[in-house]
């Protein structure tokens, strides 16, 4: 992937967007995704503002982002400016890593997916959930029309139209979840799909 979005331009409106996008469901994914956590220690990848916050008030967590200004409105006590392709933390640091809703904006996920696993316990987990395009071919024209009209037209409202059409492109930057996650290294791989049109995935990797 080579395109890049300045998600600074956006950071206020970037968790809005994923509601809107998710018809309002992404706080019970997001919840059924925690649900599938180990141990006590998460990493939540790319955290952005703290949307997992309420979700993981219980565990120990640590909040990674890129973005600066993002970081600024999170809410999370222990907060870190990274890129998921080269983790400032040493191996086997955490119980699990949470990544909700931002994993099609990584620009490489073989480096991400490495990181991940080297910083992850054994028998940890990884748990991914992101947004994709619906497999059925009638399915996923109607998402890409919707989701178009959506983000151009809130790009256009918020003066950020590049930014936001990044987020339309996002969706197809990668294959979809069950050819382009692998289990690799890590024992287990399990994905489902979710919304409407199953147009959400969950995968959850255990080390």
């Amino acid at each position: 992937m080579s395109e890049k979005a300045n998600f600074s331009n956006i950071y206020k409106f970037y968790d809005l967007v994923n509601t809107v996008l998710t018809l309002g469901f992404d706080k019970s994914w997001r919840k059924k995704a925690v649900n599938n956590l180990v141990g006590t220690s998460v990493l939540d990848l790319g955290s952005g503002t703290g949307a997992a916050y309420e979700e993981l008030i219980n565990y120990e967590t640590t909040a990674i982002d890129p973005d600066k200004k993002m970081l600024e409105l999170n809410t999370f006590e222990n907060k870190v400016l990274g890129f998921a392709e080269k983790l400032p933390f040493e191996d086997n640091s955490f119980d699990n890593i949470l990544c909700s809703f931002v994993w099609r904006n990584v620009s490489d996920t073989n480096k991400a997916f490495n990181e991940v696993y080297r910083v992850l316990r054994p028998g940890g987990k990884f748990v991914l959930l992101d947004m994709t395009r619906p497999k059925n071919s009638f399915a996923k024209i109607l998402h890409k029309i919707g989701t178009f009209i959506v983000l151009h037209l809130i790009g256009l409202i918020t003066f950020n139209l590049k930014e936001y059409r990044f987020l339309y492109k996002s969706l197809d930057f990668y294959p979809q979840p069950e050819n382009h996650l692998k289990k690799d290294a890590f024992i287990d791989l399990q994905i489902e799909r979710m919304g409407l049109f199953d147009f959400v995935y969950l995968a959850v990797f255990t080390k």
